[in-house]
């Protein structure tokens, strides 16, 4: 039995999927009820009170819990610091206690980082590996960051089942905007339907990324659940950074028109590495999860399903 902090965020969603196509029992957590009420299994839970966090695990005792749940946009936390600290590190304490303070229940938790961790890495230091020295360098990989600490505390003092796990940047259909796949193909159906200039705002594009397939993402995440070691950290990635121009210049060339590019210098984020990417030598040496989808197929689903909703 498997429970999925913010499943209903756009990686819960499809870790969902994963899990229950092979086998697993899943619930979830949201913290709002949608208007359409909620899905089955699913329960609003606050992961910054941990007396309902301690409610809702007593009541289902999960031999799993994928800490999903948080804050996950790096240039949002420059503008609600304390919110995502709060969220993301004080909601992890949260839950660990109310796991603490259950008596003889020892589920494996699956936390999950981010690559944001490394911050700014220069590149004879490239690919990052999970020997890399964490260089957090905004608010959001501060929180991040914390939790990594604080998981290996858990694991040290306690005998916590904790797997960590540095996803790097990763996309796909449905995912919310705030990101630069998203916002870019959101602007591109605007275009399309006649509701916006062909001109489609971003920031910067110079930096370079390592990108996957949210469905690879998860794939790696359940392959964790079944082989990662307790204690251990695991980062999944592309294993090779991509221009974000080129990313921007892909989506426009998949437009039904004519677009032109143009910066939007409020969408410019106050620190920005030049480069990251990220090796997965290790998660593919223990669970043998390797990518499987190629960027441009991503790609091109993002802006169908934006088409299809929009």
């Amino acid at each position: 039995m498997v429970l999925i902090t913010g499943s209903e965020g756009f990686a819960g969603q499809y870790l969902w999927k994963e899990l229950e196509s092979n086998g697993y029992q899943v619930y979830g957590t949201t913290l709002l009820a949608p208007e359409t009420g909620l899905s089955k299994n699913v329960f609003v839970c606050d992961i910054e009170k941990q007396d309902q966090l301690s409610v809702l695990i007593l009541k289902i005792r999960p031999d799993i819990i994928v800490h999903l749940a948080g804050q996950a946009k790096p240039g949002l936390s420059y503008k609600i610091p304390q919110k995502t600290i709060s969220v993301n590190t004080i909601g992890t304490i949260n839950l660990f206690e109310a796991v603490k303070n259950i008596s003889s229940y020892k589920p494996r938790i699956i936390v999950i980082g981010s690559s944001e961790e490394y911050g700014i890495v220069l590149p004879e230091n490239l690919p990052i590996t999970e020997k890399t020295r964490v260089n957090p360098t905004n608010p959001y990989s501060i929180s991040k960051t914390a939790n990594w600490f604080l998981s290996q505390e858990y694991v040290r003092a306690f005998n916590f089942d904790i797997v960590y796990v540095t996803p790097f940047n990763h996309t796909g259909p449905g995912q919310s905007l705030g990101f630069i796949t998203s916002d870019v193909s959101s602007q591109i159906v605007e275009i399309e339907n006649g509701k916006k200039k062909p001109i489609v705002l971003t920031g910067d594009l110079s930096s370079k990324r390592d990108i996957c397939d949210v469905r690879d993402v998860v794939r790696g995440y359940r392959l964790l659940i079944e082989k990662g070691k307790p204690g251990e950290r695991y980062i999944i990635s592309s294993g090779k950074s991509v221009l974000v121009r080129d990313i921007v210049d892909k989506l426009i060339s998949l437009s039904k028109v004519k677009i032109e590019l143009q910066l939007d210098p409020s969408r410019v984020r106050p620190s920005d590495a030049p480069d990251l990417y990220g090796s997965h030598e290790k998660i593919t040496g223990e669970t043998g999860w390797t990518p499987e989808i190629p960027l441009e197929k991503t790609l091109e689903d993002i802006l169908e399903w934006r088409r299809a909703n929009s």
